[in-house]
């Protein structure tokens, strides 16, 4: 089974799955990694969402298709108005954010090259970040991918993220709050 069938078969059929990730998973197959940054696509065993929740009651509204090194995960979600989002969640509960408005614009924010995507500051530059980080400037850029994303998808690489990810909207945090205290107040 090819990656995107791993991760196609972890995902609810209540989540719509976009060629752009199936485009996404062949690159990855026949270039391996690094995509970009930490980034790495992984497949869900369908009980991801369940584990880092606590509960079973919101799986339906998220397709796990990547994660962080620190086990962070990528995700489509559902919000309450059907509108599917990429999210980022972190792996201790935090870094909660509305990454992209759709998979096109991941793979845009994606291929600037931050390292941990979920932890950098978008309001930076690739070279700006890697020098508060101390590494090189081009650290986690990936030109070969960057190229493929702008030829692929017939768009251009932003220099900072916050042109595609506003890290300051906290719809997608506030969400998980009213689901966890909904959820685990009723188990209580």
């Amino acid at each position: 089974m090819n990656t995107f069938e791993k991760i196609k078969s972890g995902i609810p059929k209540t989540v719509s799955i976009p060629a752009g990730l199936e485009k996404l998973c062949h690159w990855t197959d026949t270039h391996g990694y690094p995509i970009s940054g930490c980034f790495e696509l992984s497949a869900d065993d369908g009980e991801t969402i369940t584990s880092w929740m606590g509960f079973d009651k919101v799986s339906d509204r998220f397709g796990v298709f990547g994660n962080g090194p620190d086990g962070s995960l990528y995700a489509f979600w559902i919000n309450d108005n059907a509108d599917q989002k990429i999210v980022h969640l972190g792996s201790e509960g935090e870094e909660l954010y509305i990454l992209a408005e759709d998979f096109t614009d991941f793979l845009r924010l994606l291929a600037i090259g931050y390292d941990e995507i979920g932890f950098s500051d978008m309001d930076m530059t690739l070279e700006e970040w890697n020098d508060i980080l101390d590494v090189e400037k081009d650290y986690g850029a990936n030109p070969e991918f960057r190229e493929w994303v702008i030829s692929e998808f017939e768009v251009s690489i932003p220099e900072r993220g916050h042109e595609i990810a506003d890290m300051n909207d906290r719809s997608f945090a506030e969400w998980i709050e009213n689901q966890l205290e909904k959820y685990t107040s009723a188990a209580d």
